[in-house]
């Protein structure tokens, strides 16, 4: 199953509503003086390829966004700490500038949760003068529940989980601090026992009243979106926030210097555009996205872009589309703006690198406004091929067009990054002319100027379509070799879901995909035509990069393979029981979120205060969940 959506015509926040909110915190002068630290989580057993030459090099938007919000809403003791430069850091151990913390805040995907259960397990090490712990990020959009409960003891985990956007956060801000407590955690636990949290879509928290032994999870339902991108503060205050690199588990005594910044994070990334038309059945991009197409105005991407260049260096900028040339308007409107747009009195172009990400079929329709995209500064394109035969997901890819594309972009001198995918059903090798083979599609993808190849392994991700059939179907690993699967071995490049026999053989093939593309040979190829190919340096680059991420990553994959082999390998035997189960806050029963579950046997009952003063029954009403 998917994340549900809200009804066509309640998608989106009203215009003006998320400024406001930012407004009206501002005004809220006697909490400024908070202390917030938010983190993000980084599992290092994922350093391998595809990632690990950009992980460290960009400094995630979504914590920056955050940063930007409280800056812009007045709150002036704020720290970003990113894991992957600051492994070991403790929420424990923390003071900023002079007090310890009253908020953490804690971002992870779900390759990356293991480290942040840890974070919150060393937070309740304070006892009751730990902070308020909110979970976020994509762990916790679709599987919130799991930061409830971490152990090793009862009432070990985040106090409350988001399930959306930063305007989630900023509402459930404003109902703690419209909450009299003497601290911005007893707020909360106010807010929470009286349900005040209920009007804060996009919320999920442990009932007060269920017993400790069987916890309740409350869902207070989907998020509104923000409909104007516009609205969201200019990309600044984040970057002056960031915690410097050290492995010290303490917080250093002021943020990195803006000046030093760019050297750091060499890239970076901006949100233009969000959504996609397609609808893949391994995809959950559609819907988080409640299905719709968002994007800022030319002039913003534009005037952020001059701005993060000019104060912080950065030169290259990938933005975080889910499908760039998903309408044709939008990407003519923004490449003929930032075309004009000037730094320093030069074309904007000139001084940077602009990336994105797209399908092929969408670049192939729209060949001719290429070169107003290189005008405006697009240097490289990252291709979700999946599967050039599209055997394996059609989306209008084919080999001829991958042929037109790519030979239009090379003579344009724009990157072309190829991301593959192999499964189950596809072969290691095919006959001369036929590319279904996974090593056949490699070799033609290098042979027609690919300057980046990545093969991930197709496994069905909580929140899509191809979830359920696979539990029912016992193809999830739950275990291997005695141990179980650990959430980073989800990333696309172990086999941890397979119905193949010999899935052992398969996760050696993702490793024989990697070597096709990136090899001393090739290597050699590229120099010999080094002069007459003007993306030369590119493609030497990423063949040095992706040979070293190679031997980074062979010796790991390798003896995932022989723990497949060995075994023995436990599945997930069909459809489970939540672990925590989790209610809807409007009708009380018992509800379904990113997975579907069974239902819960023998819930207890939990109390919900009512929603209307003016209603005559009593303080809280029983609820019975089905």
């Amino acid at each position: 199953m998917e994340l549900p959506r809200r009804t066509t015509d309640d998608v989106y926040l009203p215009d003006g509503t998320f400024t406001a909110a930012i407004e009206g915190l501002r005004r809220r002068t006697d909490a400024h003086s908070l202390r917030i630290a938010i983190v993000y989580a980084f599992d290092f057993r994922t350093r391998m390829l595809p990632y690990w030459y950009a992980d460290k090099r960009m400094a995630p938007c979504s914590v920056r966004t955050l940063g930007d919000c409280l800056h812009a809403a007045g709150f002036k003791h704020v720290r970003i700490v990113l894991q992957q430069w600051t492994p070991n850091f403790n929420p424990s151990a923390a003071v900023l500038d002079g007090r310890p913390l009253d908020l953490l805040m804690v971002s992870a995907m779900q390759v990356h949760a293991d480290p942040s259960y840890d974070l919150i397990r060393d937070t309740h090490t304070l006892g009751d003068a730990r902070p308020l712990i909110l979970a976020g990020g994509p762990k916790a959009i679709y599987e919130p529940t799991d930061y409830f409960e971490l152990g090793p003891r009862p009432g070990i985990g985040a106090d409350c989980v988001s399930t959306g956007e930063a305007f989630v956060f900023l509402n459930l801000l404003e109902t703690i601090l419209d909450t009299p407590g003497k601290t911005v955690r007893s707020a909360f636990e106010r807010a929470r026992r009286e349900g005040a949290l209920d009007k804060v879509p996009g919320l999920v928290y442990l009932a007060p009243d269920a017993p400790d032994d069987r916890p309740v999870a409350i869902n207070t339902g989907v998020q509104r979106l923000l409909r104007d991108l516009d609205e969201m503060p200019m990309p600044d205050a984040g970057y002056r926030l960031l915690e410097p690199p050290h492995r010290r588990k303490t917080l250093a005594p002021r943020p990195y210097p803006p000046k030093k910044v760019g050297r750091k994070s060499i890239i970076a990334s901006v949100i233009t555009t969000q959504g996609c038309k397609f609808n893949c059945s391994y995809c959950p991009i559609p819907a988080v996205n409640q299905r719709t197409w968002r994007y800022k105005s030319p002039k913003r991407i534009a005037a952020e872009i001059k701005h993060i260049h000019e104060n912080f260096g950065i030169k290259e900028f990938f933005s975080t589309d889910d499908n760039f040339f998903n309408t044709r308007e939008t990407v003519v409107d923004l490449m003929t703006e930032m075309a004009r747009t000037k730094i320093g009195g030069v074309p904007m172009a000139q001084r940077i690198s602009f990336f994105t990400e797209a399908t092929e079929f969408d670049v192939y329709k729209n060949l001719d406004i290429l070169p107003l995209c290189r005008a405006g500064g697009l240097k490289a394109i990252w291709f979700g091929i999946e599967d050039i035969t599209a055997d394996l997901v059609n989306k209008g890819q084919t080999a001829g067009k991958t042929r037109d594309v790519f030979a239009r972009l090379h003579d344009l001198d724009i990157q072309t990054m190829s991301m593959m995918i192999h499964s189950d059903d596809q072969p290691v090798r095919s006959s001369p002319g036929d590319l279904s083979g996974l090593l056949n599609q490699a070799r033609y993808l290098f042979n027609q100027g690919a300057v980046s190849y990545q093969c991930t392994y197709l496994g069905p991700a909580v929140g899509t379509r191809d979830f359920e059939p696979a539990a029912k179907s016992r193809t999830l690993y739950k275990t291997v070799a005695g141990e179980p699967i650990p959430q980073a071995f989800l990333d696309g490049n172990h086999v941890a879901a397979s119905g193949h026999p010999r899935p052992w053989d398969r996760q050696i093939n993702v490793l024989r995909a990697y070597a096709t593309f990136y090899n001393p040979w090739n290597t050699v190829r590229v120099l010999a035509s080094f002069t007459r190919d003007s993306l030369g340096a590119k493609r030497l680059l990423f063949q040095i990069i992706g040979q070293i991420g190679l031997l980074m990553t062979a010796p790991r994959l390798f003896a995932w393979a022989r723990k497949l082999r060995k075994g023995p390998i436990e599945v997930w035997d069909g459809l489970q029981t939540a672990r925590i189960p989790m209610i809807d806050a409007a009708s009380g029963r018992q509800t379904n979120w990113a997975i579907e579950h069974l239902p819960t046997p023998d819930l207890p009952p939990i109390r919900r205060p009512r929603k209307d003063p003016s209603d005559p029954t009593p303080d809280a009403e029983l609820v019975k969940m089905a």
